[in-house]
């Protein structure tokens, strides 16, 4: 007998989730489900009516992942509010606790979303400010195609990109009394004496020497303009230190791989930072920066050069020790602001820090017993040396701050609270110094940075519980915290500039993140019981948001670029204070605009005429040499263009173009491939001292111990 048929049951379908709110639902009306509430309830003013039946679906990112034992463990995902200092106000993300109150990274909107929906309403109901873009970039557009995009490399060439006698004293000395008071990377008598004999006969000069010279003044380029012109969106002194950078790249590449000298590396280490004071390309400056570390490696960096024993002079070892010191500093601060792992933390090295030693102390042919001892004596070394006190305390932080596989407990963030005061209580104080009338080496700038780069950390271990609303002692103490450590940032870049100083505000961005996180912090608070121990007043974070914003309009002055950074803490001014005016929302929202409006209009304003600017930033020479090596039959005799190159298949000027960018070996001269630096006298081991990755393998150093 066949069994019985079983009942048919009608197939289940899966409920559609609702997306809209409840109320638009209701009404049957398009909803762009923003959190915590979409647009059109706030417009129509029930936006404590909006809620949604599900909570936001997780991304695939965010989601529960197993671990190895098979119990599910949340997984942070990259978070840029704990190191990436060039994201925006939009991107920073937001925490909630677990069980344990420790923070798990939610969804990207989650941060902050207030003023996230208040840039975009003043956006849509204020259409100037994309008007003004539009023009700016326009102008950039037609720059680039009208700028020379090949330049020669000779080192007869090299000579007529150097400006004036009076330009190049100006900015050689601003370089040395702020960058080197810092970052070690030349030797400043040897320089003097090479700077000396420049001006005695350019036609003498090497070429290395003169890339060396472009690019100090590169480092500066930005801050030494006389007057403030731009081309598009780029100061004049930002283009002609881009052609001083992309100069020096252009002859970098033509040198030997095997062979490389002092100057080599000096050069590679003075193209980060000035790429990084020219925001060059300033999305690849992680990148640039690791592969300096990286090449540094490939050479031998990080031993300590004494493993060579006699072979290499005490002069040598020391400036080995300084250029390893410099580029681990560049590469962990560009790691910080992109919010990236650095390099270092995985490295094992071994090289020790620089000796306390002025330049002046230090000759080619100095020995090491002949060195003086001056324990507790600041020199121009002293920065370095303090700064790897705390290196790995810094690659900890940043490392745990980027880890992905686990968060960081409470427990965690006060014990690195404590080690990070421990380090900046070390830090020589100004008025010490000014005590001893010995102490002149450690400058401003180098004790400011020297107190950033440590306190950083602190607004990062302490946002994502600053950030909570709830009355909780331990939320209580990361606000003070983080309050602290945000203002004593800003204040301390303010007091820096105040005294005619503008240089961090190209090298660095805490001012920006300092202003944002002390913009949250004033929203928050004000919907929390205030702090017994710590009465917020929201007159004095309002004046320090307003001086960070006045930095950024310097930065903007200096480089012609920047808006987008000026817009979030424009808009961040403008949102605190509708909260306390809100009749006065919409003129808020149009100041706000305004400003960002009048930066780019002032640039507009101080535009500089294309042929104008070429004259400025090309001398006539080079711009006569490029036009008849490059493009003879596109040139008349007047320096002005006959034809156009088409675009699309290159042409045979363009592949003229090409092929001469590599010199024929038969033609090259000894100062075309920089053998004119070189010293016939020198014995084959200068390979072992500042180039040939070969020499480090195993067998060589085993022959040279």
């Amino acid at each position: 007998m066949s069994e019985p048929t079983a009942p048919s049951r009608p197939i289940a379908r899966r409920k559609r989730r609702p997306l809209s709110c409840s109320l638009c639902r209701r009404r049957k009306l398009a909803c762009d489900r923003e959190y915590p509430s979409c647009s059109r309830c706030r417009k129509t003013g029930n936006s404590d009516s909006c809620s949604y039946e599900d909570a936001p679906a997780l991304s695939r990112n965010n989601q529960r992942r197993s671990d190895v034992s098979g119990h599910n463990r949340p997984v942070l995902t990259a978070t840029p509010v704990l190191g990436n200092t060039t994201t925006s106000s939009a991107s920073l993300e937001g925490y909630t606790a677990n069980d344990n109150n420790r923070p798990i990274v939610q969804d990207l909107t989650e941060h902050f979303p207030e003023l996230r929906s208040y840039m975009k309403e003043t956006i849509k109901h204020h259409a100037s400010l994309p008007g003004v873009q539009k023009e700016l970039k326009a102008l950039d557009t037609k720059w680039k195609y009208e700028k020379p995009s090949t330049l020669p490399v000779k080192t007869a060439d090299l000579l007529l990109l150097l400006p004036d006698q009076e330009h190049m004293d100006a900015a050689i000395r601003l370089y040395f009394e702020t960058f080197e008071t810092m970052y070690r990377i030349v030797h400043r008598p040897t320089f003097v004496e090479e700077y000396d004999q420049l001006q005695k006969d350019r036609s003498a000069a090497k070429p290395g020497f003169i890339v060396l010279m472009l690019l100090i003044m590169a480092t500066v380029s930005c801050t030494t303009a006389t007057d403030q012109t731009y081309v598009g969106s780029s100061s004049l002194g930002r283009e002609q230190g881009s052609l001083w950078i992309e100069t020096a790249e252009a002859w970098l590449g033509k040198q030997s791989k095997k062979n490389i000298y002092l100057v080599i590396w000096q050069i590679r280490c003075l193209l980060v930072l000035s790429k990084q004071m020219c925001r060059y390309k300033k999305k690849r400056m992680w990148s640039v920066a690791g592969d300096l570390v990286r090449e540094g490696m490939a050479a031998g960096f990080h031993r300590d050069p004494s493993r060579l024993g006699g072979k290499i002079s005490f002069f040598d070892q020391e400036m080995r020790r300084r250029l390893w010191a410099t580029m681990i500093e560049l590469e962990l601060q560009a790691s910080v602001e992109r919010g990236m792992p650095s390099a270092l933390a995985g490295i094992q090295m071994d090289c020790a820090p620089p000796v306390d030693i002025d330049d002046e102390g230090l000759r080619p042919e100095s020995d090491s017993t002949e060195m003086p001892g001056l324990r507790g004596h600041c020199t121009s070394t002293s920065f370095l040396r303090l700064c790897r006190s705390s290196l790995d305390l810094r690659v900890s932080l940043n490392s745990r701050m980027n880890d992905l596989t686990s968060d960081l407990p409470y427990e965690d963030t006060l014990r690195y609270e404590d080690l990070i005061m421990s380090e900046l209580q070390k830090i020589p104080s100004l008025t010490d110094s000014r005590n001893d009338t010995t102490d002149k080496s450690l400058s401003q700038m180098a004790r400011v940075v020297l107190d950033l780069q440590l306190r950083q950390f602190l607004v990062l271990l302490h946002a994502p519980f600053a950030r909570k609303r709830e009355n909780n002692t331990r939320y209580a103490v990361s606000r003070m915290v983080c309050f602290n450590a945000a203002a004593s940032m800003i204040d301390q870049h303010w007091r820096l500039v105040q005294a005619g100083n503008p240089m961090l505000l190209l090298l660095r961005h805490d001012y920006f993140r300092g202003a944002l996180n002390l913009s949250h912090y004033a929203y928050i608070s004000s919907g929390i019981q205030p702090d017994i121990c710590a009465p917020i007043n929201h007159s004095a974070i309002l004046q320090y948001i307003q001086n960070a914003l006045s930095m950024l309009e310097d930065s903007i002055t200096c480089l012609g670029t920047g808006y987008t950074y000026h817009w979030y803490i424009s808009a961040a001014i403008s949102f605190l204070r509708s909260q306390s005016q809100p009749t006065k929302s919409s003129t808020l929202k149009q100041e706000a605009i305004n400003q960002v409006v009048r930066q780019y209009y002032r640039v507009l304003a101080s535009q500089e005429q294309f042929p104008r600017a070429k004259e400025k930033i090309y001398s006539s020479q080079l711009r006569q040499v490029t036009q008849l090596e490059y493009f003879p039959e596109c040139w008349n005799g007047e320096g002005y263009m006959l034809i156009s190159i088409p675009q699309g298949d290159p042409s045979e000027a363009e592949r003229q173009v090409a092929s001469d960018d590599v010199l024929d070996p038969a033609e090259m001269s000894l100062d075309d491939v920089g053998f004119s630096q070189f010293d016939p006298t020198v014995p084959s081991m200068e390979q072992y001292f500042f180039g040939d990755p070969a020499a480090w393998t195993f067998d060589n150093l085993w022959e040279v111990a």
